[in-house]
């Protein structure tokens, strides 16, 4: 089931999705993208029910910190209407403002 991202194998499923979807994301903005960071940099999966964090991190080295709610990601992994898409482009857009020229 798509919304089981507590789980090793769910989580690591979402993380792909949802790095390919930044890549694209950050293309289109012409920004280059290091690996995000997941949950704050520890190796813990998302506790059934919370949230989903991500630091987006730009080659020049700055960074976004982004919070996935747990209803939200589960509808945009179903393909319904979700806020996802729309959190990611505006954490991207708040780096390209940040960025050096």
């Amino acid at each position: 089931m798509p919304s089981e991202f507590h789980t090793q194998m769910g989580f690591h499923a979402l993380q792909l999705r949802l790095s390919k979807t930044l890549s694209v994301l950050a293309n289109e903005k012409g920004l280059r993208l290091m690996n995000p960071i997941w949950m704050d940099g520890s190796l813990s999966l998302p506790v059934p029910g919370g949230p989903v964090s991500l630091t987006i991190v730009l080659s020049s080295g700055e960074q976004e910190k982004v919070s996935l709610d747990a209803a939200q990601l589960t509808s945009w992994l179903e393909n319904r209407w979700s806020t996802v898409d729309q959190q990611l482009r505006q954490a991207l857009d708040a780096l390209k403002t940040r960025r050096p020229k």
